[in-house]
């Protein structure tokens, strides 16, 4: 019992940490394609193209970060490292939107100038440290909760990091307003300060709150001790003339010889882990179209003049993460009744709830832009973006949950941290897509294709991501069986 008391204080204080940085990332993801937009002046194709390529770049770095990070460094290390890149990102930005001249003309093609340059670096720095501490941070959630506690451990961090993110948005809308553009220099240097508060607070509680399993400080030398007492003792039963062979062989061999290594079990759950990889790439390219295309539809479509105040595009943001923090304690009480009367609702039943809610968000969504193909109506109420952003919260809720959860589930402890990147990977491909398809978003009188479908109109565009998801979740209903059983779980009806 006291075990479970230090591991869920130890879940609070880590996850009230992440609330800084994903307070910065969602910050600037909210004014991001704004920022592309009127203070780099770019065309809202290449405002699509850059949204694909940066964060195509952010989110398949983790994949790197997650290998340097099982191999060199430790959770506590990692998690500074993340914070000190995340600073000097905001520096940079804070430098560029500095540059601000309201005079440029719009480009249909990057210039690197000293304000672009700056620009693209701090994106990088950026990306560089949400990767070292997103990685580590569920990382430590993961070690400090046993399997039994692990999917509480991740129910309450979730809603606690997008507490952040609210706080994130609200500071975006109320420093830049509607259209004051001049003004962001300034929400990067407040993100400046906050996250050096966010790293003095870890460095600080680190070692009273964050204990493992066995009740032990997460110590900064911790982790590396044990991998190189782990490789000390493996070094010792392998021969020189060994390590000479697995050293002189190409990658077809080297792939067999992994291959062999993994028992008839591991094999299953690594075939589990990589079909929902996919499942979670057509998920997350109509979730993304809430920081794309929902963007352009929002300033072009929707009614934001309440005639006393104009509501800033990037204020829409805040209701996904408001709804969330609504949303994450009901679900948790909810989960905890279901598991009472012996119901387990698990990753797998998560998943295909949240298709199935954004099946119905898109089909929304596709009603209302028949109704504006067709010259019925010019603007839209922003309740109907309210409706859409509450039933997007509840899909989200249910399936980032979801997917924290089958990562410990079916990733090996050792490397825990690159599967981990495997899995924010997904989101790499999906961003990429994600931004090339809000790049035909319909403008008037032209048609574009996605997958040889015509997008001629609002109607067809937001109809590819029903289908898209129907397909999905039809998949998991059909072969969920077939799934649970490659897990290998005690309990078959826990996913």
């Amino acid at each position: 019992m006291s075990k479970d008391r230090e591991s869920m204080k130890g879940t609070y204080f880590i996850s009230s940490i992440s609330t800084t940085t994903y307070l910065v990332e969602y910050g600037v993801l909210s004014i991001f394609t704004l920022f592309l937009l009127y203070v780099l002046d770019f065309s809202i194709p290449l405002t699509s193209r850059v949204y694909a390529y940066y964060y195509g770049f952010a989110y398949l770095i983790p994949v790197l970060i997650g290998y340097i990070s099982d191999k060199y460094l430790n959770k506590t290390s990692s998690v500074t490292i993340g914070f000190v890149s995340m600073i000097i990102s905001q520096m940079l930005l804070w430098f560029s939107a500095s540059l601000y001249d309201p005079n440029n003309p719009v480009r249909d093609t990057i210039v690197f100038n000293l304000q672009n340059i700056t620009c693209f670096i701090g994106l990088l720095f950026l990306a560089l440290g949400m990767s070292f501490a997103s990685l580590s941070i569920t990382h430590i959630i993961n070690s400090i909760n046993n399997k039994s506690s692990r999917l509480k451990g991740f129910s309450i961090y979730y809603p606690i990091l997008n507490f952040g993110i609210l706080i994130g948005v609200i500071i975006t809308s109320v420093v830049v307003g509607n259209e004051n553009y001049e003004l962001y220099e300034w929400i990067f240097f407040i993100f400046t300060i906050i996250l050096t508060i966010g790293l003095i607070s870890f460095r600080l509680g680190k070692d009273k709150y964050l204990v493992d399993n066995e009740g032990n400080p997460m110590k900064d030398d911790y982790s590396k001790d044990s991998i190189i007492e782990e490789s000390n003792k493996l070094l010792r039963n392998i021969s020189h003339e060994s390590i000479s062979q697995i050293k002189n062989l190409n990658f077809r061999q080297r792939r067999k010889l992994f291959r062999d290594s993994l028992t008839p079990n591991d094999k299953d759950k690594l075939t589990v882990f990589f079909i929902f990889l996919m499942i979670i790439i057509f998920y997350r390219i109509a979730f993304s179209q809430s920081s794309i295309s929902l963007v352009f539809f929002i300033n072009t479509y929707v009614q934001r003049d309440l005639s006393f105040f104009t509501i800033p595009v990037q204020m829409f943001s805040m209701l996904n993460p408001l709804f969330i923090l609504i949303l994450g304690p009901i679900l948790i009480k909810i989960g905890d009744k279901l598991e009472k009367k012996k119901i387990k609702l698990g990753f797998i039943k998560r998943t295909i709830l949240a298709l199935l809610i954004m099946v119905l968000c898109f089909t929304l969504l596709t009603v209302i832009g028949y109704y504006i193909d067709i010259d019925s109506v010019d603007k839209i109420s922003l309740i109907w973006i309210v409706v859409f952003e509450f039933f997007i919260a509840a899909s989200e809720l249910l399936f980032s949950i979801a997917g924290y959860a089958m990562v410990g589930d079916l990733a090996p402890e050792k490397y825990y941290s690159l599967f981990f990147g495997f899995f924010l990977a997904t989101k790499s491909v999906a961003m990429f897509l994600s931004g090339f398809i809000s790049s035909l978003f319909p403008p008037e009188g032209c048609v574009s294709f996605i997958f040889n479908i015509p997008i001629n109109g609002l109607m067809t565009f937001f109809i590819t991501f029903v289908i898209m998801n129907l397909f999905t979740a039809l998949f998991l209903i059909i072969y969920r069986k077939k799934l649970v059983e490659k897990m290998h779980l005690e309990d078959l009806n826990s996913a």
